[in-house]
């Protein structure tokens, strides 16, 4: 059951109400009309023996400008809907009443005109109302027959006749009333559910536009009723689709088809729809319960590549959880071996000098545990990494402040870094730890790898705004900068030039950025620090 909100606005009136309306105006031209003409004719007194013919002609003239006017205020809409019919109905009622006054009482059957007027009212009053007319509908009646025995005009009263009129007109009032609340109902119920539907279809177009998969739907005939912008991407296909024969653009998914339909199982090889194109596993299923092999059929495309780098995310996240274990793990016995080798270079077996060479073997030793302990905590820093607090903060001041403390962790080893060309205004945002994670990654890949002839490694700094309104930050050295062939490898974890290298810094910078809604790339030499080295690009997102 619908319930409405008595503090919603009221609901207008449906256009079916004032319908109601018009035709029962047009029923009462009509019927004075009639009235009209049979006095004309003559045969007023044939009819109605009993009746008064004066009394009949101004009693036609009296209804006769009642209906116009209601039908002039009907025209004008000057009176709500049930001011309008409450009007109406007592315009019928009065002039039917005098109809049967004028022409002989309940006895000429002339009552029974009420049903219609008292109809309509009630399929558009409430119950109440509608009950309310046809009470005084009844009470006119037998108010008619009350008058005439009271001036005793023939024939002989009847009130029986009135008692059934006046039972008839409450039986069609409620069964008219009943019929037009359920009509209410089950049209709004019909207009939420219709709304339902729109939304819902709404958001299904939502999801099926955004999806990456493409979405075909053929009908029996091989015509497409329905796609998405991903399969129009996936088959290389142009313009409107709707109504074309699936055939004519792609051959193959149609040969594909044509197979399901008379087979009844889809071929799950891909397919190439031209050279150079994508490869697509096709997945066709049937649309409707009931299928006879010639109705419509749904094909979702997929593109081979997606599906190879969707796996490839799900093994390198597999692989990323089997390693944080493994390093938890390894951790451990690390731990022992290091302390081991520490307490035995202490011991007085390895302080004498004719003993040189087990000191190297025990130098390798701690040299490859610290390497495979930064490793551990690598890729324990991956697997354990703590949400990212992002904020704004000025980039040059917090430049100024990492450069310090990075410094201060060489105090023997000279590792200049200067800023240029960065406005001292300019905010981004990012975890300020995260931030000076990634630089000092960074940092420290441009000291390490970037000597050469044994000249000094000099970092510069620089940052502004792109193209696209998002703040950069440039790192650029004066190294050998990294070859080509290699660029495209170097963000992989566990890939590394360097001997002593993890592999895992870079892959770390770059999860670090994404983490916080940034992007690095490299960008050579292209920087706006006059150097010719490497150089890497942080684009942030807007600190606003």
């Amino acid at each position: 059951m619908l319930r409405l909100n008595p503090l919603q606005p009221p609901i207008p009136p449906a256009p079916e109400e004032w319908r109601i309306l018009w035709l029962l105006s047009l029923y009462r031209l009509l019927l004075v009309a009639a009235l009209s003409l049979i006095f004309g004719a003559g045969y007023t007194e044939q009819l109605f023996p009993s009746g008064s013919a004066p009394l009949f002609q101004w009693t036609c003239l009296f209804y006769g400008l009642g209906a116009l006017l209601v039908m002039f205020l009907l025209d004008s809409g000057r009176a709500r809907l049930q001011w309008q019919t409450h009007l109406q109905i007592g315009v019928d009622i009065a002039g039917l009443s005098l109809l049967l006054f004028s022409c002989g009482g309940t006895a000429t059957g002339l009552g029974a005109l009420l049903i219609t007027p008292v109809v309509g009212a009630s399929l558009v009053l409430s119950r109440r109302m509608a009950l309310l007319q046809a009470a005084i509908a009844t009470l006119a009646v037998f108010g008619v027959e009350i008058v005439r025995k009271l001036f005793d005009l023939p024939p002989s009263n009847d009130f029986t006749a009135a008692g059934v009129l006046g039972l008839m007109l409450f039986g069609a009032s409620l069964a008219a009333n009943a019929v037009a609340q359920r009509a209410r109902t089950s049209e709004a119920l019909a207009e939420q559910v219709g709304s339902e539907f729109e939304s819902l279809s709404e958001i299904n177009d939502a999801i099926v536009a955004s999806m990456q998969t493409g979405v075909l739907v053929v009908d029996g005939g091989g015509h497409v009723r329905s796609y998405n912008a991903a399969a129009s991407r996936l088959l290389e296909l142009q313009g409107d689709l709707h109504g074309m024969v699936l055939e004519r653009y792609s051959p193959a998914l149609a040969q594909r088809l044509q197979r399901w339909r008379h087979d009844g199982h889809a071929d799950a090889a891909p397919l190439i729809e031209r050279d150079g194109g994508p490869e697509l596993v096709p997945r066709i299923s049937r649309l409707g319960s009931r299928y006879d092999g010639h109705g419509a059929a749904l094909i979702l495309l997929d593109d081979t590549v997606r599906l190879r780098e969707q796996a490839q995310q799900m093994k390198l996240a597999a692989l990323g959880r089997l390693s944080a274990n493994i390093a938890h793990e390894i951790r451990n016995p690390l731990s022992a071996i290091h302390h081991a080798a520490q307490l035995l270079a202490e011991s007085d077996a390895f302080t004498r000098e004719d003993q040189a060479q087990d000191r190297r073997l025990l130098e390798m030793i701690r040299r490859h545990g610290e390497r495979i302990e930064k490793i551990v905590r690598d890729v324990l820093a991956l697997s354990r990494r703590e949400p990212p607090h992002p904020q704004a903060i000025e980039l040059k001041a917090s430049l100024v402040r990492m450069a310090g403390q990075y410094q201060e962790g060489f105090p023997d080893q000279p590792r200049p870094i200067e800023l240029i060309e960065m406005p001292s205004q300019l905010a981004v945002r990012f975890d300020p730890d995260h931030l000076q994670q990634v630089l000092f990654n960074l940092w420290d890949n441009a000291f390490s790898h970037g000597a050469r002839d044994g000249a000094s490694v000099l970092v510069m700094l620089s940052a502004g705004v792109d193209a696209q309104d998002r703040p950069f930050l440039d790192i650029a050295d004066n190294g050998p900068g990294i070859a080509e062939s290699l660029r495209e490898r170097m963000f992989e974890p566990f890939f590394t030039t360097a001997h002593q290298g993890t592999g895992l810094g870079l892959f770390l910078t770059r999860e670090l950025c994404e983490y916080n809604q940034a992007r690095i790339s490299y960008c050579g030499a292209d920087s706006q620090a006059d150097l010719s080295g490497a150089c890497f690009r942080i684009s942030f997102s807007n600190a606003s």
